[in-house]
């Protein structure tokens, strides 16, 4: 009866590597000024150059914080002091034809530049805010958001 458990115990724990390794980020942090953190599954993880972030992180800087990303279509964010990004979705798989990009900037300040996302499937990619939905079909835009 032991031997049972603990082989299912080693399958289990298998099984949370494979979906733990398979999670594909979304792209990675740039240009970090000041004090910048990332909200993952509910903890907090130290944001630096270089640290990758994924579908449904949030990103949130401080007073003195801004930072860039850079996903893996190319795409760039980079938002500035007291701000907050959910990255809601993103998938970006041309060989599937599958793409989608969806944040939203819930406050503070934000800059888009398009990748490669825009330019195969421009309706994929949107930044919502508290008040209005943006589809992107340009190159850059800027976007401030007030609170209440």
């Amino acid at each position: 009866m032991r031997k049972i458990f603990f082989l299912l115990f080693l399958f289990v724990i298998f099984l949370t590597t494979v979906v733990d390794a398979s999670e594909e980020s979304a792209g990675s942090l740039r240009m970090k000024k000041g004090d910048v953190l990332i909200e993952r599954n509910g903890n907090i993880v130290k944001a630096e150059n270089g640290t990758p972030v994924y579908q449904n992180d949030t990103v949130k800087t401080g007073a003195d914080g801004a930072v860039g990303i850079i996903f893996k279509d190319n795409s760039r964010i980079s938002i500035g002091p007291n701000s907050r990004l959910e990255l809601k979705k993103f998938v970006f798989q041309p060989a599937q034809r599958q793409f989608s990009m969806i944040n939203k900037l819930t406050k503070g300040t934000a800059s888009f530049v398009s990748g490669k996302m825009t330019k195969l499937s421009p309706e994929s990619v949107i930044l919502e805010t508290p008040r209005s939905t943006i589809g992107v079909r340009g190159t850059t835009y800027h976007v401030k958001v007030n609170e209440d």
